[in-house]
């Protein structure tokens, strides 16, 4: 394989990542400026859904596909020496996996992976014997109490959270 297509690459798959992040940085101030200074609260016209949408996809692309020719062009630069520099795969491997452990990291921190918390356990509950709402009480008071409430917001049923996490298991 030659170098350039090597250093593509290696220069692609974590641009995949930093292209991903700048271009949610960049759609989120966007968004940001034309709900703070041009539409506010009011409801948006469905245009800007659609433009934002495209743009979110074509700033994306331009920024992968830019991080590729990048690295295009610096592995066609460095043909001329015969030897692999270990270096840069390990540094690309390096950051791709710390972009992987970011995600999951994020993903853990949102309860998206890991042990359901104890809010989310006593909701499944509440919506699963057909009540309309829960509510757990704050956490520093150290109460770990399931409440469902019925349609017209009067508490129904107060259960301990261990024991949903009993049925849970079952």
């Amino acid at each position: 394989m030659k170098k350039r297509y090597l250093y593509a690459w290696l220069f692609g798959l974590p641009g995949f990542f930093v292209a991903g992040i700048i271009s949610l940085f960049v759609f989120g101030a966007l968004v940001g400026f034309l709900w703070l200074f041009v539409f506010g609260d009011d409801p948006w016209p469905s245009s800007p859904e659609r433009i934002l949408s495209i743009l979110l996809v074509l700033t994306f692309l331009i920024l992968w596909i830019g991080s590729i020719a990048l690295g295009y062009y610096a592995g066609r630069r460095l043909e001329q020496n015969p030897a692999w520099n270990q270096n840069h795969i390990l540094l690309s491997a390096g950051l791709i996996l710390l972009f992987i452990l970011f995600i999951l990291l994020q993903q853990w921190s949102v309860g998206n992976i890991g042990p359901k918390s104890d809010s989310m356990l006593c909701s499944d509950y509440c919506s699963t014997e057909g009540y309309a709402g829960s509510g757990m009480p704050p956490q520093n008071s150290g109460d770990r109490i399931c409440s469902c409430y019925d349609a017209s917001g009067k508490e129904v049923l107060k259960t301990p959270v261990d024991s949903l996490e009993l049925d849970g298991s079952k």
